[in-house]
C-alpha cells in the first residue's frame, strides 16, 4: 500500500536538499513590461498575474480598459491595446519522444500508455480590455472546430475585486491554486485526469478540469487573500456549436492566499448523459450500453484539494482529487435479444506533487509524481456479476527546462511508468508494456 507514496516522499526529501512566461506578449507590449511580471515560470502565474487576470486583463488597482491605445484603424473598435496592434499572439508547442516506449496492443501511437507529445500544435490567442471593466478572451487551437476559450468578462461590479462574471466557453478549474492547463511538467497532472491520455484507467465521469460553457460568478473582495466562484456549466465538455440535452454541472470554490501559501477547495456536481458503457457477457460478447440523452443517469461529483507555496529558489504544487462516479441501469437490444447492465459506483483518489528550482534566470529544474487509484466495484451484465479490482496509475517524472529567451522554453523530461501491471490491462486481456520514455518539447509564444 505505501509503494505508490513512495515517489512522493522521493519528491518532498529532494525539496529540502540544497525568478522568471499565460498571459500573451501583445499584454507585455501593451504595458511595456516583461513576462515575469506575472509569471513565475511560465505558463504559471505568479500573484501579480493572478490580480491582473481576475481585474479583467487591467493591472490591479486600475481601471485602463477602452482609454488607451487607440490606435488607426482601429479607433471605433474600443480595444485597449497599446503597443500591441492588434492584440493577438500565436503559441507554438510541439515535441518529439526521444527513446519510444513499448507499444500497445493494437501497434499505433494510440495505445501509448502516456502521451503528452502531439507534433506541433498551433494556437491563437487574443485578449483585452474593451473598455473598463469589460474584457474578452479568446483561444482558438489552428485547424479545429470550435473554440478552446472564447469569453466576455466584467470585473469589479459594486466595489474593487467584489464580484465579477465570466460568460462562455472558458476553463473550469482556472483561480485554483493549482489550476488546470498551466502544467510545468510534460503530461496533463493524474490527479486531474486519471492518467495522461491512456485508453484503458482514463478518468471517470465528467470531471471539472475542462473546457466547457458556462456562467462563472468570482471575486476577491479589496484583492485580499480570500477568493470565491460559482459556477454553472453545461457539464458536457462543449465549447462549439453543440446542442446539450444534457442537465447541468455546478461548482464551487474557494482560494486563500497568505504570503507565499496558496490554498483552495473545489466542489464539483455534473449530471450529464454522455458516457457509453461497455462490457463484455459470459459469452465472450462485446456489448454497448449507449447514453440516453433524455436520461440524465450520470453522476459525477469531485473534491479537488490544491496548495502551491512558491519560495523565490523554488516552488512545490500539490493536487489531492477525489471523484466518484455512478451511472444507471441500462438496457440494449442486439439480435433480438434484451441486454441488462448496472454497475456499483466508482471511486478513485489521485494526487499529484511537484516541485520546481530556479536556479537560474534561463534554467530551471523540477521533480514530480502522480498516482490514481480506483477502487474495486462490481458490474451485473444479463445477471451475471464481474469484479473489477483496484487499478493502481502512476508516472514519476524528471524535467529539466532552458529559456532562450523570456517568450521561448526547450524541455528535456524523463518520465517513469510507475503503474501496476493491471491497470494497464484491457478488458480483453491484451496490456500494454511499461511505458518509460524520455521527451524533448519546446514552447513558443509571439
Amino acid at each position: 500500500m505505501y509503494k505508490k507514496y513512495l515517489p512522493a516522499f522521493i519528491v518532498i526529501a529532494a525539496l529540502v536538499m540544497p525568478a522568471v512566461a499565460q498571459a500573451i506578449p501583445a499584454f507585455s507590449k501593451k504595458y511595456e513590461a516583461p513576462c515575469s511580471l506575472c509569471h513565475a515560470s511560465w505558463p504559471r502565474l505568479n500573484d501579480v498575474g493572478v490580480k491582473f487576470k481576475l481585474n479583467g486583463y487591467q493591472m490591479p488597482d486600475s481601471e485602463d480598459g477602452g482609454e488607451s491605445g487607440k490606435v488607426s484603424p482601429a479607433d471605433n473598435l474600443f480595444l485597449d491595446i497599446g503597443s500591441a496592434n492588434p492584440p493577438v499572439s500565436l503559441r507554438l508547442e510541439g515535441g518529439l519522444i526521444l527513446i519510444q516506449p513499448g507499444e500497445g496492443p493494437d501497434k499505433s501511437q494510440e495505445d501509448k500508455f502516456f502521451c503528452c507529445v502531439e507534433g506541433n500544435a498551433v494556437t491563437l490567442d487574443a485578449g483585452g480590455a474593451m473598455a473598463p471593466n469589460i474584457s474578452y478572451w479568446l483561444s482558438l487551437p489552428w485547424g479545429k472546430e470550435g473554440v478552446q476559450q472564447g469569453y466576455l468578462r466584467f470585473v469589479n461590479l459594486f466595489k474593487p475585486g467584489l464580484l465579477a462574471v465570466d460568460i462562455g466557453s472558458m476553463k473550469v478549474v482556472d483561480y485554483d491554486a493549482v489550476p488546470a492547463g498551466r502544467e510545468w511538467f510534460g503530461s496533463p497532472l493524474i490527479a486531474f485526469y486519471g492518467s495522461p491520455y491512456n485508453n484503458n484507467s482514463k478518468e471517470i465521469g465528467l470531471t471539472a478540469a475542462h473546457y466547457d460553457t458556462g456562467l462563472r460568478l468570482y471575486g476577491r473582495p479589496k484583492y485580499g487573500p480570500f477568493t470565491y466562484e460559482f459556477g454553472v456549466y453545461t457539464g458536457a465538455q462543449i465549447t462549439s456549436s453543440q446542442n446539450d440535452d444534457s442537465d447541468l454541472a455546478f461548482t464551487a470554490m474557494g482560494r486563500v492566499d497568505k504570503g507565499k501559501i496558496s490554498v483552495s477547495l473545489r466542489y464539483w456536481g455534473n449530471s450529464s448523459a454522455k458516457i457509453d458503457q461497455k462490457a463484455t457477457n459470459s459469452s465472450g460478447a462485446s456489448l454497448l450500453f449507449p447514453a440516453n440523452s433524455k436520461s440524465a443517469d450520470e453522476k459525477t461529483q469531485e473534491f479537488i484539494l490544491s496548495a502551491r507555496y512558491v519560495h523565490p529558489y523554488f516552488a512545490v504544487d500539490f493536487t489531492l482529487d477525489r471523484t466518484s462516479f455512478s451511472v444507471g441501469d441500462r438496457q440494449v437490444t442486439t439480435d433480438g435479444m434484451t441486454h441488462s447492465f448496472s454497475q456499483d459506483g466508482i471511486n478513485r483518489m489521485a494526487m499529484s506533487l511537484g516541485a520546481i528550482w530556479y536556479v537560474n534566470s534561463w534554467f530551471e529544474t523540477g521533480l514530480a509524481y502522480g498516482f490514481s487509484q480506483y477502487e474495486g466495484y462490481t458490474q451485473t451484465i444479463d445477471d451475471e456479476i464481474y469484479k473489477m479490482g483496484n487499478k493502481d496509475v502512476g508516472l514519476l517524472q524528471l524535467r529539466a527546462q532552458i529559456r532562450p529567451t523570456m517568450n521561448m522554453t526547450f524541455g528535456l523530461e524523463i518520465q517513469m511508468d510507475t503503474s501496476s501491471a493491471s491497470a494497464r490491462k484491457r478488458p480483453d486481456g491484451s496490456g500494454f508494456s511499461s511505458q518509460n520514455k524520455i521527451v524533448l518539447q519546446w514552447d513558443l509564444a509571439i
